[in-house]
């Protein structure tokens, strides 16, 4: 019982953490976007331009981690896997779009993944055992894919624009 107390509140912070963070992003945002306008190697405007229709390349990270409710299920059947993983592989073949033609994956980036899978792992299993409720293992599912979607596409509008800058 004082396992899921612990990790309901570590929970409840970081996504307490998170909308404060939002709270401060949003004049950044602003800011880069009406500096943004009128410079086509503006790193803001490679990033919105790479990040595909509405940020579809940034959230379909997300959907590539759908086999962990899978992992997260106490019972499940074999419609709900096939149908997981069709989502899964759909989701990352879309993805994988954004690592083509540019070396986007960093050494920090491996480290941060494999930090991230075992730390979806273990949601899983903790909601799987209901020591944790089912919206943790959604939550940390979007916010993880969410946050690497979005780095990759920022490290591969990054490396755009060096490339851009290095030709002129």
């Amino acid at each position: 019982m004082m396992t899921a107390i612990f990790f309901g509140v570590v929970l409840f912070v970081l996504l307490i953490l998170g909308l404060l963070g939002v709270i401060f992003l949003i004049p950044l945002w602003v800011k880069m976007s009406t500096e943004s306008e009128g410079d086509p190697n503006h790193i803001y405007s490679i990033f919105w331009g790479e990040a595909g229709f509405q940020g579809d390349k940034i959230i379909s990270a997300s959907g590539c981690l759908f086999p962990f409710l899978i992992l997260a299920s106490p019972n499940f059947d074999i419609e709900g896997l096939v149908f997981c993983i069709a989502v899964s592989v759909i989701f990352g073949l879309y993805h994988s779009s954004v690592y083509r033609g540019y070396a986007v994956i960093t050494r920090k980036m491996k480290w941060a993944a494999l930090v991230a899978l075992c730390m979806l792992a273990a949601v899983g299993f903790l909601v799987r055992f209901q020591i944790l409720s089912d919206f943790y293992m959604v939550f940390c599912i979007a916010s993880t894919g969410a946050a690497w979607g979005g780095y990759a596409v920022y490290r591969r509008a990054y490396l755009i624009r060096t490339e851009r800058l290095a030709s002129r």
